[in-house]
């Protein structure tokens, strides 16, 4: 104990950017199986975690029974936002393969700490130390949380996600609005990265404040991603639109099988704005609610349609898109990607497709002309 109070006596404050990566429910995945089964799934996650920092150019100050701890230089601090992504991004796309199933979330804060070697070992104490483990515990799995002297040190032009990318998110347009995390009776004030298509927001237990400059209206978050209503691989229903008011956004289809459905623009597919009667459109249908009303079409698809979709997983001639539509429902697409599909193609893609059918639902037809690749 006397070296380390001497280390702290005699050692002036340094800044560093400051991040702890949580895996999410690594306890209840400990104790819910024998070790064989969770091993190799903490083996990998640390794998990815480490390589995405030292690639960025930060280094690993330890490794938790749950997470990492690492550090950057200030002057990096867009370099450990974009870790950060790596990181989830990684997570995301071995889920999606069925290889490793296991989800994080990442707080990222900036300031002065005091380091100490303890034994070979550098390690940092301070405030920023203890308020970035709160911001990583506060996350839901795949949130980013950073603080605002990380936003100020970072130069958001140099901070990129695939998704961001495909659709030209650039600068502080990665930055969610402002928040406050209590803490200990006083509160952080925070941002998300938006590196996906929507916000994962704080897990359901944490209270969170959005604050925003005098006389704006904070902007809320899009709604999280759900299944419409049931299983997300529910079987598309084939309709046609019988009535569609373009000023209020909303209508009716009738479905082949027999039933009527409400149409409304919250729930097209993104990409498409406005129906017409006549259109045939696909769709994901609510159960009946009560009150006798008209079942709601989720995730509706218009034959025709032009949309720029990610990619989700590619097979040998075929693939499957990530279908949403403003509600935050979802539905894989069938896309028909040709033969070399793996060779020509990959995941996290915004390909541009025309929506055509066959008899199982609607299929994306490639639009080579018109594609665009997230590089």
């Amino acid at each position: 104990m006397e070296i380390l109070r001497d280390a702290f006596n005699n050692t002036a404050k340094v800044s560093v950017v400051v991040m702890h990566v949580d895996l999410t429910g690594a306890t209840e995945l400990k104790t819910s199986s024998a070790e064989v089964s969770w091993l190799p799934t903490f083996g990998w996650f640390f794998d990815q975690v480490t390589e995405s920092v030292t690639r960025n150019g930060g280094t690993v100050c330890k490794y938790l029974s749950s997470g990492v701890i690492a550090t950057f230089p200030v002057v990096q601090a867009a370099q450990a936002i974009n870790a950060a992504i790596a990181i989830q991004e990684r997570l995301r796309e071995a889920k999606r393969d069925n290889t490793y199933l296991c989800n994080c979330s990442v707080g990222i804060t900036t300031g002065k700490v005091v380091p100490f070697v303890n034994g070979q070992q550098q390690d940092f104490i301070g405030t920023s130390v203890d308020q970035v483990e709160r911001l990583a515990l506060g996350g839901s799995p795949g949130a980013v949380f950073v603080d605002e002297e990380t936003v100020s040190a970072a130069n958001m032009m140099e901070v990129f996600s695939i998704y961001g990318n495909a659709v030209s998110r650039e600068g502080r347009g990665y930055l969610g609005a402002p928040q406050k995390l209590p803490n200990a009776g006083s509160s952080i004030d925070y941002r998300e990265v938006l590196w996906d298509a929507q916000p994962f927001g704080v897990k359901s237990s944490m209270v969170t404040d959005m604050t925003a400059p005098q006389g704006q209206a904070p902007t809320p978050p899009p709604p999280a991603v759900r299944p419409a209503r049931g299983n997300e691989q529910d079987p598309w229903v084939v309709g046609r639109v019988t009535r569609w008011d373009s000023v209020k956004g909303s209508g009716f289809a009738s479905g082949r099988n027999g039933g009527t459905y409400y149409l409304h623009r919250d729930n097209l597919v993104r990409g498409v704005v406005d129906l017409a009667p006549g259109d045939e459109v696909f769709f994901l249908a609510e159960p009946q609610p009560d009150g006798g009303r008209n079942p709601r079409a989720n995730v509706t698809v218009p034959l025709g349609a032009l949309l720029d979709v990610e990619l989700l997983r590619v097979r040998e001639k075929y693939g499957f898109l990530d279908a949403r539509d403003g509600k935050g429902f979802r539905r894989d697409l069938f896309v028909d990607l040709g033969p070399d599909a793996p060779l020509n193609y990959r995941v996290g893609q915004v390909l541009r497709i025309r929506v055509g059918s066959n008899p199982k639902g609607p299929v994306g037809l490639v639009q080579v002309d018109e594609q665009r690749v997230a590089s």
